[in-house]
This record gives C-alpha cells, sequence and structure tokens, in this order.
C-alpha cells in the first residue's frame, strides 16, 4: 500500500508535456494568438482560413516549439507599428513548416548561432534577407539549374550540396514583392543531386533552394533563373495533303535533328500507315510525312509521337505525350456524310420510371458512312424548333445512341415530335438528306 502510495505522488509531481496549441485568430498577442501559442510550446498549429497574422514586435521562437501549417496558407507579417529586424527569431531548437513569411525592408527570420532551427516549405518574400543565420551553419546549396522538360513530363533542379539533408526549392523573387511558392522537395546525399519539382517554377522567373540538415535549414541559396520556355512540344495539328502525305504543325519549332520518322505513329481510316520519307522545314515548324501505304480520297485518322522523349525544342525540352491528334482529310473529300436506317426503340417514350414505365428513354439508332459530330434536332408536332443534343461518333457504321427524353436538362412535355439528324465530318461536309423520325412522348402515373 506504501509503495502505490509513493507512486501517485510520484506521478502527481511529474512535468506535464507541453500541449498542441492552435492559432484561431490574427491578433499580435493575447489568447489565441500565435505569439501565445509558441509561448506556450509544443506543437502550434493553426485554425483554418486564417487571415495574414500581423506582429507589433519580433516574435521569439524558444526550443522545443514545433509551428506547422500542412495547408501552407497562412502568411505572418509586420504590423504598420513593427518595431523592425527579423520578423521571426529562433534562440532554440525548433522548426516552422509550411508558415509563409514577410517583411518588408528587413530580414525575415534570424537563427542564433549554434541553434539548430528547421525552416522548411516557408516561403519567404518582401524582405532584404529570407534566412539569417548568426554564426556558422548549413551552408547553402550552390550551382542551381532548371530544366529542361524531361521525357516522363517533370522539371528537374540540380545543384551540389555540402551535406546530405532535405533540400527545399522556392519559386520566385524572394527580395520582391511577389510572393515565392515553394514548389518541391527532395532527400540528397553530398555533393551533385537531382530531382524533379512537383510543381512549375515562373517561367522566366527565379528560384532559390535551402538545405536542412542535423543542423539545421540553411541560408536561401543564390538565385538561379529559370528557363523562359519549359514547355514541353506537342502536336498542335495534322492534316492529309494528298492521299499518302501528311503535315503536321507542331506547338512551338523543333530541332530538325531530333526529328526521324520512327517518331511518329500514323494512322489513317483505321489501320496503322508505314512512314517512308520525311522532311522539316528551316526553322522546325513544318514537318512531312509520306507513307507507301495510301488511303483513299476525304479519309481521315489520327497521329502521334510514337515514345515520350521523341523530339526536342530549341530550349531543350522534350515531348512527354503520346496523345494522337486527327489528321484531317485531304481537300479531295467533297462527300458529306450519308445518314441511314434511322429508328427508335421504342417511339412511344415514357421520361420517369414508374411501375407503367419500366425502361424510360429510348435507343437511337442508325448508320453513318463515315465518323464525326453529330446534332440531334428535336422539333414539336408544330415544327417550332424544341432544341437539339450533340454526340461525337468515333467511327463510321451502325450507331447506338441512348437518349433520355431531355434538351438541356428539362424533360419533354408529352406529345409528337420529330428528331432530324445530321453529321459533320472532320472537313466540314455536312449531311446533304438528313434523315428523319417521328416520336411521341407519352405520360405515365404509378
Amino acid at each position: 500500500m506504501r509503495g502505490a502510495v509513493l507512486a501517485v505522488a510520484a506521478l502527481l509531481a511529474a512535468p506535464a508535456a507541453a500541449q498542441a496549441a492552435e492559432v484561431t485568430n490574427t491578433n499580435d498577442s493575447g489568447a489565441g494568438s500565435l505569439r501565445a501559442a509558441v509561448g506556450a510550446g509544443g506543437t502550434v498549429t493553426f485554425d483554418p482560413g486564417l487571415g495574414p497574422i500581423l506582429l507589433d514586435t519580433p516574435l521569439t521562437v524558444p526550443a522545443g516549439v514545433t509551428i506547422t501549417d500542412p495547408e501552407r496558407n497562412v502568411t505572418v507579417g509586420p504590423s504598420g507599428s513593427f518595431s523592425g529586424g527579423a520578423l521571426i527569431s529562433f534562440t532554440g531548437a525548433s522548426s516552422m513548416t509550411g508558415v509563409n513569411v514577410n517583411n518588408h525592408g528587413a530580414t525575415g527570420i534570424s537563427v542564433n548561432a549554434g541553434v539548430a532551427a528547421t525552416i522548411r516549405q516557408s516561403a519567404i518574400y518582401d524582405v532584404t534577407q529570407p534566412i539569417n543565420l548568426l554564426g556558422s551553419g548549413t551552408a547553402a546549396p550552390t550551382s542551381l539549374k532548371v530544366g529542361q522538360r524531361q521525357a516522363d513530363g517533370t522539371l528537374p533542379l540540380s545543384g551540389t550540396v555540402s551535406a546530405g539533408g532535405t533540400v527545399d526549392a522556392y519559386g520566385g523573387d524572394p527580395l520582391g514583392t511577389t510572393p515565392t511558392n515553394w514548389v518541391g522537395s527532395a532527400t540528397v546525399s553530398s555533393g551533385s543531386f537531382t530531382f524533379p519539382l512537383s510543381a512549375n517554377p515562373p517561367a522566366g522567373g527565379k528560384i532559390s533552394a535551402t538545405l536542412t540538415t542535423a543542423g539545421g535549414t540553411s541560408e536561401w541559396s543564390a538565385s538561379a533563373d529559370v528557363p523562359a520556355d519549359i514547355t514541353a512540344p506537342v502536336m498542335l495539328s495534322a492534316r492529309a495533303l494528298t492521299t499518302s502525305e501528311v503535315v503536321v504543325t507542331p506547338s512551338e519549332p523543333l530541332v530538325a535533328s531530333t526529328v526521324g520518322l520512327s517518331d511518329f505513329s500514323l494512322t489513317m481510316a483505321g489501320k496503322t500507315r508505314t512512314l517512308t520519307k520525311g522532311g522539316i522545314v528551316p526553322g522546325g515548324s513544318r514537318i512531312y510525312l509520306i507513307s507507301s501505304q495510301p488511303w483513299k480520297p476525304g479519309e481521315a485518322g489520327s497521329i502521334s509521337f510514337a515514345q515520350p522523349g521523341a523530339v526536342s525544342d530549341a530550349a531543350g525540352n522534350v515531348s512527354n505525350s503520346t496523345q494522337p491528334v486527327v489528321v484531317g482529310a485531304s481537300p479531295g473529300d467533297f462527300e458529306a456524310p450519308i445518314l441511314t436506317k434511322m429508328k427508335f426503340k421504342p417511339t412511344r417514350i415514357c421520361l420517369s420510371k414508374t411501375s407503367r414505365c419500366k425502361h424510360p428513354g429510348t435507343t437511337i439508332t442508325f448508320t453513318t458512312s463515315e465518323p464525326g459530330r453529330a446534332v440531334f434536332q428535336i422539333y414539336s408536332s408544330g415544327s417550332r424548333r424544341a432544341g437539339s443534343f450533340v454526340k461525337r461518333l468515333k467511327t463510321d457504321g451502325v450507331q447506338r445512341i441512348k437518349w433520355g427524353g431531355s434538351l438541356h436538362n428539362h424533360k419533354l412535355r408529352a406529345g409528337r415530335y420529330v428528331m432530324e439528324i445530321t453529321v459533320t465530318d472532320s472537313v466540314g461536309n455536312t449531311t446533304d438528306d438528313a434523315p428523319y423520325r417521328t416520336f411521341r412522348v407519352i405520360r405515365t402515373s404509378g
């Protein structure tokens, strides 16, 4: 019994662990403020939707404080009566993650000599110096370079670090008034590194980085220039000039030495076509491809890059998409799509499922001589236009379209109607003799 009493007494005498504190307002001090939460120690989080937190005097962060905002949308700055100096001063080993900082005309964050402060994913801007280490500390990354766009679509950041740790990259100029943004991080080893950024920095802008090791976070690196062009080239359009030649227009000029026949995959009229000749105009703005397997006049198809990384632009960005684009048929196509065998099943349409209407809507069936954009026009019995809807037909042949009897999210009223169908092909030819059929919308009740 005596042992139990002593154990309880020891438990009551033990110091309480620091509790998590949530910042609930933007006041400089007082209950719910950032200053009060930091003073309490432990983990500091933020209430969602907080506006800028404006400080009247510098905020001192002692040891044992973890400030974190996973959403990275809280900003801490100076009020009009701020006394100057660094906005936030770390005097003990603590951390801050995801908090944006600005301090016009002064230092963003200072770290006392010998203090291992971790500052990550925290964009700092409108300052004379983002992070000031008062004494020796972790060295900032050097030799930063951005680009070029890779075949997998990523944009790499490369550089050199003096020790292993975590590199955080920030797009924008921290000395400017426009907020910077965190664009990615990676764990790296001592020496050269490269890793893909998780977001794009501003093209033609600046990028900086910090290194966080067991000794804390470095000052920001010198800014590196982001290339003005960090966009991968893609195919904008393609069309058939003849029944064996296709011209391709890329989104930007390509480097001729990177372009070859094997870089392209051509399909015309549903069949893969072997490419046997080709050429690129000076400047790289047009590519001409010839196949030994011709197609018929008016037949269309598609073309794509055969694999990621097939071609390169002048800035060194390589293509990363194999998404096909439509090859428009040659100008010899003056034939309009022909539609036949149009019918409804059923022709008496109920619109809502009830005990008397087990299967609302109808199926529209017809045959088209070529694919294209189908427009379904509906007229009332008095020849007044009731509305229309559109479907993209990817192939020719028999089409089956399920329709629920609604136009523009409104159900048709009961009565007799006429539907007319037209199809426009890839070169703009539209059905001349549009088929039409009548149908009736009926009332149903439970």
